[in-house]
């Protein structure tokens, strides 16, 4: 079904919005001002989804070329940067008041770190087929089907020429491959990838497969569906340098994915948490260390506090090299750490998955915040929802900041710092 809409404004989902006589339309690839032919995928009771399937009135902030006509990881390709940005902030501000009821005052002007293309250090590439019909790529929106992704912007230059040869290695070992995640250097020259291969591959395809992509990495590794090693070779770590601290990771393991603004993410950590007198911090959802040695540079004593035994293994071997006695890391969910104590920490930093905290989490996590909380967030809605919780320990919005880690898509990263009421 086709439908001819007009739209009105942005969803905080990245759709278009067109209120019509059947519900609010929610529409994939629209820009405000603009009229289009929407194709309708989905429609409930008061809503309806859909994608824009031909543009007829076009936006003055709609770009032209081959990325903006559709990339699978890319869902606000289209639509100029910098009005990219305005509408982010916009958006965060209108979560927090309709999810949080949070007023828009206390973020302040709440700037937007401006990043380029080529942004992406980390990558993961879904494959499917075999032999000559094996594709290397993105899912498509809302679904499985698999779309290439060489022309990505978000990717760098050198990333999308590995993947045009990954793509041929790939098709020439005839393996049957799951994904492959891959891990850049900040200036692309180097790079690690871990290959999972698909149930029932067999070690002679794990063979085939890291002989066709050793010539286009540093490293690689190749795990069966259980996530085994079953075939090696190269180098296991990558050196990146972030804030004169070297942080070594391997491909599959969790960082911050943005290499323009990875060091300003960092740097706002530290300026926050360097506000507050040298004491004790707790480290959150900590990962391979990265707010701890922020926090370290500003004079604390960190307890990282990570689940999963990877990011530990890497976060001991930089406390081993960076000589960073003071610097406690523990292998625990946080909630469990959080909730199993009772020591006050000065500065507290919490930088959670996409679910956010959740709201034990937060009943609980107050009574350990001596002074400032730090809140790392990837998704506004959860963050919202966090922060009225927090608020209800006595926790208060002092300062925000975001920054565009995922140009090309209505995603956007927040740093807001909360602290102790008075009195409280």
């Amino acid at each position: 079904m086709i439908r001819r809409v007009a739209i009105e404004t942005l969803a905080p989902t990245g759709e278009g919005i067109s209120r019509t006589s059947d519900g609010v339309g929610f529409i994939a690839g629209a820009l405000p001002g603009e009229e289009v032919e929407a194709e309708v995928a989905e429609v409930r009771k008061r809503f309806w989804k859909g994608r824009a399937a031909a543009i007829l009135a076009r936006s003055p902030l709609r770009l032209s070329g081959a990325h903006a006509e559709g990339c699978a990881g890319c869902d606000w390709s289209y639509l100029d940067l910098a009005a990219a940005r305005d509408w982010k902030r916009a958006l965060f501000l209108d979560t927090m008041q309709r999810i949080g009821d949070l007023p828009a005052a206390p973020f302040g002007d709440l700037p937007v770190a401006a990043s380029g293309a080529g942004y992406r250090l980390r990558s993961r590439f879904h494959a499917s087929g075999r032999g000559g019909s094996a594709v290397l790529g993105f899912h498509a929106p809302r679904t499985h089907r698999i779309e290439r992704a060489d022309g990505c912007e978000a990717l760098s230059p050198r990333m999308r020429a590995r993947l045009r040869r990954m793509q041929e290695a790939v098709a020439a070992s005839g393996a049957r491959l799951r994904e492959i995640a891959a891990i850049e250097s900040i200036d692309a020259a180097h790079g690690l990838a871990r290959a999972t291969l698909e149930e029932g591959a067999d070690r002679r395809e794990a063979g085939e497969l890291l002989g066709a992509l050793e010539p286009l990495w540093d490293g690689v590794v190749v795990v069966d569906a259980s996530g085994a090693v079953v075939a090696r070779s190269g180098a296991a770590r990558l050196a990146i340098q972030v804030g004169g601290r070297e942080f070594r990771l391997m491909a599959g393991t969790f960082f911050q994915g943005n290499r323009h603004l990875v060091a300003a993410l960092a740097d706002e950590v530290r300026l926050e948490a360097g506000r507050i007198p040298p004491g004790r911090a707790l480290d959150a959802f900590g990962g391979i260390g990265l707010f701890a040695g922020a926090l370290a540079d500003a004079g604390h004593a960190a307890v990282t506090v990570e689940s999963d035994g990877g990011a530990v293994e890497l976060a001991l071997e930089s406390r081993k090299r960076w000589a960073e006695a003071g610097w406690e890391i523990v292998r625990s969910s946080v909630l469990a750490f959080v909730a199993g104590g009772s020591e006050r920490f000065d500065v507290v930093v919490v930088d959670p998955p996409r679910a956010g905290l959740g709201l034990k989490l937060c009943r609980e996590l107050p009574r350990r915040v001596g002074r400032v909380l730090i809140y790392v967030s990837c998704e506004p809605a959860t963050l919202a929802r966090d922060i009225a919780a927090l608020r209800s320990g006595g926790l208060e919005v002092r300062r925000a900041r975001l920054f565009d880690l995922f140009p090309f898509t209505h995603r956007v990263e927040a740093v807001v710092t909360l602290e102790r009421a008075a009195g409280v």
